[in-house]
């Protein structure tokens, strides 16, 4: 089953790792751990045979026929997208905003990172009994984080405070949307992992492509304030589901 890109801690440690000794050391360090959890991932995991094949017509008519994975859909494109409307400048938003020196950003990335294998593992606990709860959460801390950053001067210990709020809050993020995904369409498994993970990737790049037109127009503090804003539509998307009990 496929799955979008986790909150991944290696990418932090490659931030640091070349900030130390060069991009070069970076590229070869994460190259090392990517084939070492190869080889983990061979050795230990089961093998799990598809339940089936689906071709690509099957992903419109999901979103046609089904109003909770249509509603998922949704969700996910103004949370990835507002996430990374952000994140995208989160180096010069550190800098500048929190004004955090910049030889300290690649070990606060670090920790950022592991403050999202935290919050994986709590937005999982909780996703099972407390999706939709869990998900409002999720964006209003991020909406939150962001609305912080860009309505006041925080400063670097409140700025380091917001980016691991940022980072637990995010981690969250993709067990919680790929349940959403799962329970909206139990039938058709692959179909609904596909269609998630096809909009994870494109809200990625169109999160960077928002981010970067605010950057140019309004600066980092409109990048910010956009980010917030497609952060909180989320989270009253998902309260508009909690009222109508879909899902």
């Amino acid at each position: 089953m496929a799955s979008p890109r986790p909150p991944c801690s290696a990418s932090r440690a490659g931030t640091l790792i070349g900030d130390l000794s060069g991009w070069r050391t970076a590229f070869v360090a994460v190259g090392v751990l990517g084939l070492a959890a190869l080889v983990g991932l061979l050795a230990v995991m089961p093998r799990l045979p598809s339940q089936g094949t689906i071709g690509f017509r099957e992903l419109p008519l999901l979103l046609r026929d089904n109003p909770r994975a249509r509603l998922g859909v949704i969700i996910t494109f103004l949370l990835i997208s507002g996430h990374f409307t952000a994140y995208t400048f989160v180096r010069p938003i550190l800098a500048e905003v929190g004004g955090i020196e910049a030889g300290l950003i690649g070990v606060l990335l670090m920790a950022y990172g592991a403050a999202g294998i935290a919050g994986n593992f709590v937005a999982g606990s909780r996703a099972t009994g407390n999706l939709l709860s869990t998900l409002i959460t999720i964006c209003a801390a991020l909406g939150a984080v962001t609305a912080v950053f860009a309505l006041t001067d925080p400063g670097p210990v409140t700025g380091i405070a917001l980016l691991v709020v940022w980072g637990v809050a995010y981690g969250g993020v993709s067990v919680s949307l790929q349940t959403w995904m799962l329970r909206a369409a139990p039938g058709t498994p692959e179909a609904a992992s596909s269609l998630f993970v096809a909009t994870f990737n494109l809200s990625i790049a169109l999160g960077a492509l928002i981010g970067g037109a605010a950057a140019d127009g309004i600066g980092l503090t409109g990048v910010l304030a956009v980010a917030a804003c497609l952060l909180l539509w989320a989270a009253a998307t998902i309260g508009t589901a909690r009222t109508g009990r879909t899902i």
